[in-house]
Parts: C-alpha cells; sequence; structure tokens
C-alpha cells in the first residue's frame, strides 16, 4: 500500500480478473507514478485475459492537472494490456457531482467504457458483464 499524507493513498489488489483499486485523494504526479509502479505485477496476472478495474474513492478524488494526464495514458497502455471497462464508486465526498465530471474527463481522455455505481455489488456485476462481453 502506498502512503502519501497529504498527496493521496492506494491500495491494489486483485480478485480473479478484477484490479482493485482503493484510492483517497487528492493526487499529486509523484503518488499516481508510485502507485502505476505498485501495479505493474499484478498487470502480468491480469493481462491473461480481458480484465477489469474496480476503482472505489474516498473524499475528494481530484488529480492535479499532470497527475491527470498521466493516469489517462496509464489507463490507454492498461487498455492495451486487456484492460476492458472501469467500474468507480465515490465515497464520502464533499462535490460528488465534481468528482464525476472530473474523474470522467480522465477516463474519455483514456479511451475507457466505464459507469459510476452507489455500491461494490453493483459495480463488480456491471463490471464482470463487460468481462464477459469482452471475452466473446
Amino acid at each position: 500500500m502506498s502512503r502519501f499524507p497529504t498527496h493521496g493513498s492506494v491500495e491494489l489488489d486483485i480478485e480473479e480478473n478484477i484490479l482493485l483499486v482503493e484510492g483517497c485523494g487528492p493526487w499529486n504526479l509523484e503518488s499516481v507514478v508510485e502507485a502505476e509502479l505498485e501495479v505493474v505485477p499484478l498487470l502480468k496476472q491480469l493481462s491473461v485475459g480481458p480484465w477489469g478495474a474496480l476503482v472505489a474513492l474516498r473524499g475528494d478524488p481530484i488529480y492535479v492537472p499532470d497527475a491527470a494526464v498521466f493516469m489517462s495514458k496509464v489507463i490507454r497502455e492498461q487498455k492495451m494490456l486487456g484492460r476492458v471497462a472501469s467500474a468507480l464508486i465515490i465515497e464520502h465526498s464533499a462535490t460528488p457531482e465534481f468528482s464525476k465530471r472530473h474523474l470522467g474527463q480522465i477516463y474519455d481522455d483514456a479511451g475507457e467504457r466505464y459507469r459510476f455505481f452507489p455500491n461494490k455489488e453493483q459495480a463488480k456485476w456491471w463490471l464482470i458483464q463487460q468481462i464477459i462481453h469482452a471475452s466473446r
């Protein structure tokens, strides 16, 4: 787990063909680069077939401009490794609609299929459907 007291935190794990990302923002470029380095071994396990990302973010999930550009680039690169969709959950945010627009721009810039969900159960169900569809 990466911990950056004033620059966001991220926890990464895998459940079958889903990358689980839990984070608390805001994030600067340093924290996003560190998280990307930590995800590399997990990508090796996931890239054997279609996979998705279940991303649960707490607080105000804001990326500073250079970190947002880097995140879009990372997502585009991960799509080449089999990433097919992202299910996003925003929890305990003071500005949930702003957060959705901000994150949506990052995912749109990356060309990623994504949706926002109120809970992990719905997010995971949708993500599994996207993975199954991509497997056909």
